[in-house]
């Protein structure tokens, strides 16, 4: 189900659902898991239909699965990551073989934000990691190894920057 507002047009959370779930049928997850978060993705987007801004990733930082707690396949298989901004909280979530991780934090808990390029070896594409540390014991991980993503990455970065004062 797409949401069109009076105009007819899509709002800004029907299509970052839309694009969520094209991309987590490349995860080839099992059906009960897979329709589960497509439906938590669609009620989200008809809860906060107009995003201030949105990204979505199919890389998501080995440190999010470096405990353990969500199996070795997770940190193996295809992943999903997207994180969206609406009204005034940062909302997270992570698509992965056996499950489905979300959270929804007010953006004045952001309390610094720190963006590393790196060249992993000369001559190789730099890696673009972004950490969003919280008033709290949390951080937000936005990871791109691939060129085309982190001009992304570092937009919706700069967005979260902006809205912060920062």
């Amino acid at each position: 189900m797409v949401q069109h507002n009076l105009q007819g047009t899509t709002t800004a959370g029907a299509e970052f659902a839309r694009k969520f779930c094209n991309h987590l049928a490349e995860l080839r997850l099992q059906p009960g898991i897979h329709h589960r978060i497509e439906r938590l993705i669609k009620e989200f987007s008809e809860v906060h239909p107009n995003l201030r801004g949105s990204y979505l990733s199919r890389h998501v930082d080995p440190k999010y699965f470096e405990e353990g707690v969500y199996g070795w396949e997770a940190g193996v298989r295809p992943k999903l990551h997207a994180l969206a901004l609406s009204g005034d909280h940062l909302h997270e979530f992570v698509a992965f073989s056996n499950g489905f991780r979300r959270s929804s934090t007010p953006l004045e808990t952001i309390s610094s934000v720190e963006e590393v390029w790196l060249e992993a070896a000369p001559d190789s594409p730099f890696t673009y990691t972004a950490s969003l540390t919280h008033s709290f014991p949390s951080v937000t991980l936005l990871y791109a190894p691939e060129p085309e993503g982190q001009d992304a990455a570092s937009l919706f970065i700069d967005r979260i920057k902006y809205l912060r004062g920062m």
